[in-house]
């Protein structure tokens, strides 16, 4: 299939290019622009990230990726931006409010 060429290709691509950090995710055909696309994704301890993309033509020639660079600043971003939830006994989120600087705290 179609779509398995364009990973492979990006996949190898990414790995020659931006290392390992970094993996290709969903591809799509955009027939607008008549490009396979494929997501370009970081795996990371709270989920799998996307950072970018990949178009290629029919004959899988790369025409567009986002730079290596422009990856690594989504990818600090998004890691920056990211909250969690966190599970605490209600005496503790007083000792939590003082340490950590920016938290909010529900409930």
């Amino acid at each position: 299939m179609k779509s398995r060429e364009m990973y492979e290709t990006a996949q190898e691509y990414l790995i020659e290019n931006m290392g390992n950090q970094v993996s290709a995710g969903d591809v799509y055909y955009d027939n607008s622009t008549k490009t396979w696309n494929v997501k370009i994704i970081s795996k990371t301890p709270h989920g799998i990230l996307i950072v970018g993309e990949m178009h290629l033509d029919d004959e899988k020639t790369i025409v567009y990726v986002t730079p290596g660079e422009q990856v690594l600043k989504i990818l600090r971003f998004k890691l920056k931006e990211e909250r969690v939830l966190i599970d605490v006994p209600a005496d503790a989120l007083a000792r939590i409010k003082e340490t950590v600087p920016d938290v909010t705290v529900y409930g």
